[in-house]
């Protein structure tokens, strides 16, 4: 995480805000939706120097997690990747404790569920502290409603957009969005 945030620390502009973490993503590499993949075949993008994946099968099959792979294809298309700061509203990866069954799904740490309000709440500190990071105020657009609701309820940050998160049929419009928001606002500053 550290050479993921050096990496950006001068040069960040904007932040992409999101849930939580995923089980198949920020668990193992604790970068908001990034998955071992990008950290294997995009490591160029993620941070300078190179990350190593954490799970013991990465190298041969590193864990994949869709809506970190269209996230990431979208920061590719810009360009400019050090630029973007990616982030979890709740920055700890939450997961059905129990319970489970076949309309459930999963328990456990290979499960995913939506962080609680007061979960959210308590990534506030550490949004704060992250912000405190780079040298530029950064302009923070929410993906998805989660992190739309964290905005608006911590409260002192603005909104600088929505975004749908790509998950569960939102990959179209994300992309849209990102492209007319993000990608339109990064090229309209000079570098």
């Amino acid at each position: 995480m550290q050479a993921y945030i050096e990496s950006r620390r001068s040069e960040a502009r904007v932040m992409l805000l999101g849930e939580a973490p995923s089980h198949r993503g920020c668990r193992f590499t604790g970068i908001a939706f990034c998955s071992e993949t990008e950290l294997v075949h995009k490591p160029e993008l993620v941070a300078r120097p190179k990350l190593t994946p954490t799970s013991h099968d990465a190298e041969a099959k590193p864990q994949r997690e869709r809506s970190a792979a269209v996230i990431w294809s979208e920061i590719e298309r810009v360009g400019r990747p050090f630029e973007i700061v990616l982030w979890n509203a709740f920055p700890w990866h939450p997961y059905r404790a129990d319970g489970g069954d076949a309309a459930s799904g999963p328990c456990g740490p290979s499960s995913n569920r939506k962080p609680r309000l007061g979960e959210v709440a308590e990534g506030r500190r550490a949004f704060d502290a992250l912000l405190r990071c780079f040298t530029r105020k950064l302009e923070v657009f929410a993906v998805g409603k989660v992190a739309e609701d964290a905005l608006a309820r911590w409260g002192g940050v603005e909104c600088a957009g929505y975004i749908r998160h790509p998950a569960q049929g939102g990959e179209k419009l994300f992309r849209s969005q990102f492209r007319s928001q993000v990608a339109a606002r990064l090229r309209s500053v000079a570098v």
